[in-house]
């Protein structure tokens, strides 16, 4: 039942005549019964990791052991370490919304954590592994090719951070889009560097490197405010977008 019907079904039922009374007598029974310790967030984390952390972990390292293979017999591997970004973003998206995939809302909503909070806790075991595996290919492209670590850095990042904006930015506000809208953006924005890949390789290097700065300042911004709002969102417990 989605909430569109249950709305429509409450409307039907009786109308409160009663309700200050209510919320009275249940904000007393709250009172009188033993307030339950709240789960820390690390071992909340901890508790995450055993169900979907392992699962994240492997997909980002298969998704990153089928790009190194892909990109092992070419010579420039610089235009091929953009599409490692949209690449681990969509290993990713199958856990980050594995609760509206699989209607999952109500059980999330009725633990002791908001869903603000279930969402944190995924989206830091899935920044940890990036940050593994975008070092390594970092470490990778700078040994292999010889080139400043600068454009190395911004040829990964750039495209890693607008796909992983869209996955928060749609996180937030239309979870029940269940994730085809964030691996909508992933397969468009894969497949347009592989275009660039195919036609003008050289077009990455080529390409002013203040445009590249520009590009990952404006996606950083976009992205450190995202996850401002989300850690706002976790803290005040406020039932609001992804808490909802």
């Amino acid at each position: 039942m989605n909430s569109t019907d249950l709305q429509r079904l409450l409307c039907q039922g009786p109308r409160p005549t009663r309700l200050a009374q209510t919320q009275q007598k249940c904000a007393a029974l709250l009172q009188e019964t033993p307030a339950r310790p709240r789960t820390g967030f690390w071992a909340f984390l901890s508790q995450v990791w055993r169900f979907t952390g392992v699962p994240m972990w492997a997909a980002q390292g298969a998704a990153a052991a089928l790009f190194f293979l892909a990109a092992a017999g070419q010579k420039d591997l610089v235009s091929w370490l953009p599409l490692l970004g949209p690449l681990l973003v969509g290993a990713c998206l199958p856990i980050l919304f594995a609760g509206p995939r699989y209607e999952m809302d109500e059980l999330e909503a009725s633990t002791c954590v908001s869903r603000a909070e279930l969402a944190l806790a995924k989206l830091v075991l899935a920044a940890a592994a990036d940050l593994v595996l975008l070092t390594s290919a970092l470490a990778l492209g700078s040994t292999r090719t010889e080139k400043a670590l600068l454009p190395l850095f911004f040829y990964l990042l750039v495209p890693f951070l607008f796909c992983a904006l869209t996955a928060l930015a749609v996180l937030r506000r239309c979870p029940r889009s269940h994730g085809t809208i964030c691996l909508a953006v992933c397969c468009a924005t894969a497949a347009g560097l592989l275009a660039v890949h195919l036609a003008a390789p050289q077009l990455y290097e080529t390409s002013a490197l203040g445009g590249w700065a520009l590009a990952f300042t404006g996606f950083g911004g976009f992205f450190v405010r995202e996850l401002v709002f989300l850690l706002q969102k976790r803290k005040g417990e406020a039932i609001c977008g992804i808490a909802a």
